[in-house]
Parts: C-alpha cells; structure tokens; sequence
C-alpha cells in the first residue's frame, strides 16, 4: 500500500468513524430559546469526538495495512 493509498483510506475511515461518533454524548436543549432548533445539542463535543475518531481511524488504517501487506486480504 503506497502513501497515498493509505492516506486515501485514513480520510475514508476517519469520516466514517467521526459519522458514527456523532450522536454520542447529546444532550438536547430542553428550553430552546425561540427561534433555535429544539433538537440541537447543548454541547457537541466536536474536538473530543473528532481527536477519537482520528485515533480509531489510525489504528484501522494501520490495521488494513498490514492486512493487504500480509495477504491475509487479498485486493
């Protein structure tokens, strides 16, 4: 797997991990003031959610790596 073809899947997983990370963690405004979305969360904890999903993208990049290096998935 070239640079760029493990760069390709880091950018892949990431978004897929951040998307699954999302919800966790959501608080709703339980007393909107008017005019604001009654589901939109208090705090969104977009840092938090965004270091963990590069973490978890990291560790399955690295993952497929060496699953297409040892053969063990043949693409």
């Amino acid at each position: 797997m070239s640079i760029v073809e493990a760069i390709v899947v880091f950018a892949i997983v990431w978004w897929l991990f951040f998307f699954m990370l999302l919800p966790w963690g959501v608080e709703r405004n339980r007393a909107p003031e008017p005019g604001h979305d009654a589901g939109a969360p208090v705090r969104p904890k977009l840092v938090r959610k965004a270091l963990a999903a590069t973490v978890l993208a990291a560790v399955a990049t690295v993952a497929i790596r060496w699953a297409v290096q040892s053969y063990f998935a043949d693409f």
